[in-house]
């Protein structure tokens, strides 16, 4: 169980980082007028913050940018919110690990909430696209954004991680109920 604690805060510092990121570079991405910043040197090392439209949105972001759209408000904020939920139930869920609560209801909740925001960005993924395409050219007559639903590979794996991760939820409150039956027979 020790080893449990020790890894689990290891683990939540790098959490702790990876949300600080995020939220660093959401706030680049909103407030700079590039929506990045490039800190170093010519022929150093360089480290890109900022917000950046990518995967099958990079079309339609290009597309809105050519039309004088801020892309990064209206796709980056948008693609940003699901890493910023996932980072926020791995922190609950070492936090619990942390605490040496292992086998409990509340981890078996973070799990399925881990793997339905999965399953949620898949769809988002797939949704958003069109549907904004939709509304700005309804908003905007003269704007002819093309309305496509395109997934990859990654999409695909992202969803089928998700749901792996709600049977293993399923599997793990399956074990919890066996424990709590096998506790009132004793």
């Amino acid at each position: 169980m020790n080893r449990i604690k020790i890894l689990s805060s290891i683990v939540k510092f790098g959490l702790y980082f990876t949300l600080l990121s995020l939220l660093l570079s959401l706030a680049i991405g909103i407030f700079h007028q590039d929506h990045h910043v490039v800190i170093g040197g010519e022929g150093g090392m360089e480290v890109w913050l900022g917000l950046d439209v990518a995967g099958n949105w990079s079309v339609l972001a290009e597309q809105l940018a050519l039309h004088g759209f801020n892309q990064v408000l209206l796709m980056g904020l948008i693609q940003i919110i699901p890493l910023v939920i996932i980072n926020c139930v791995l922190l609950r869920l070492f936090s619990l690990y942390q605490r040496g609560r292992v086998f409990e209801l509340a981890n078996i909740n973070c799990f399925r909430y881990l793997g339905w925001t999965l399953v949620g960005q898949f769809l988002l993924n797939i949704i958003y696209p069109p549907i904004l395409s939709i509304m700005m050219n309804n908003m905007y007559s003269e704007l002819t954004l093309k309305r496509a639903i395109s997934f990859g590979e990654n999409d695909i794996a992202m969803l089928l991680v998700g749901l792996i991760i709600i049977v293993i939820a399923e599997v793990m409150l399956q074990g919890l109920l066996l424990q709590s039956e096998q506790e009132l027979t004793i």
